[in-house]
C-alpha cells in the first residue's frame, strides 16, 4: 500500500495475515522482490524495521524506503551478488515482470531472486511470467526448492507477467528443482480468475507428484528432513 498521510491506499488482504510482526520477532533480511504494492507494502515494512535488519531491494527503489529505520539498503541488478552475515548469499535473478510503483517510475525494476547457503539452493520467482531466462541463468545449480507464483493470470494478456499453474510447474520443472512452492494466490484480488482456481489447477497439474509439492496452505509451515 502506499501511504496517504496517517491512510493507506491499496488493496486489502483476501485473507488475513497468518502472522504478526511480533510473533515473527527479529529479522535479520529483507527482500523486497519489487515495488508492486502486493510486495511492497509500507504498514509491514515499518512493523519489521530495525537498525540491526538489512534490505535487499530491486535497482531504482532506494528512495522508497527513505524515512524506514533499516540497517542498510542495497539494491541488485539481475546478475548482482553479495553475501550476508552467517553465509548466506543473495542473487539477483531476471524474470518476466516489472517493477514500477506508480506508472512513470520507468527506473524501477523487478528481481526473482537465488539464496544460497551451505551449498543449499532455494529460488524464488515472484511475480512473473513464462521464461527460459530462469534455467539460463541456474543451470548447472541444484535447486533445492522452487517458490514459485501461480495466480493472477487472468485475463489471458496478463499470462505475459504472472505465470500460470502450469507455466510455474515447467518453470521449476526446467531448472531442476526438487521441490516446489506455490505463492502469490488466495491473498490479494488482482485479477479474474476465482480465488481459489489457482490453487485447483495446481494441485491437478501436480497430480502423480504430489511429493514434490513442499506446501500448499497460506501460513503452513514446511521443514525439509
Amino acid at each position: 500500500m502506499t501511504p496517504l498521510g496517517n491512510y493507506t491506499i491499496g488493496m486489502k488482504r483476501y485473507v488475513a495475515c497468518p502472522l504478526t510482526a511480533e510473533q515473527i520477532g527479529k529479522v535479520d533480511l529483507v527482500i523486497c522482490s519489487h515495488a508492486h504494492t502486493d510486495h511492497f507494502d509500507y504498514p509491514s515494512l515499518r512493523s519489521m524495521q530495525s537498525p540491526d535488519t538489512a534490505v535487499v531491494t530491486a535497482k531504482g527503489t532506494r528512495s522508497l524506503w527513505e524515512g524506514l529505520n533499516y540497517k542498510t539498503i542495497d539494491e541488485m541488478h539481475w546478475g548482482d551478488e553479495k553475501e550476508y552475515p552467517g553465509g548466506l548469499k543473495v542473487k539477483a535473478i531476471e524474470g518476466e515482470h516489472w517493477g514500477a510503483r506508480l506508472p512513470w517510475n520507468k527506473e524501477m525494476e523487478a528481481n526473482s531472486i537465488l539464496l544460497s547457503k551451505n551449498g543449499v539452493n532455494l529460488f524464488i520467482g515472484a511475480d512473473t511470467g513464462y521464461t527460459e531466462k530462469f534455467q539460463q541463468q541456474l543451470r548447472e545449480m541444484e535447486i533445492e526448492l522452487a517458490i514459485m507464483g501461480i495466480a493472477a493470470y487472468s485475463p489471458k494478456s496478463f499470462e505475459a507477467r504472472h505465470a500460470t499453474p502450469e507455466q510455474a510447474i515447467q518453470m521449476a520443472e526446467e531448472m531442476g528443482a526438487k521441490k516446489i512452492l506455490p505463492m502469490h494466490w488466495g491473498t490479494f484480488k488482482l485479477s479474474q480468475e476465482p480465488m481459489e482456481e489457482p490453487i485447483q489447477r495446481f494441485n491437478q497439474a501436480m497430480a502423480g507428484k504430489m511429493e514434490k509439492i513442499a506446501l500448499q496452505e497460506i501460513g503452513a509451515t514446511w521443514v525439509q528432513s
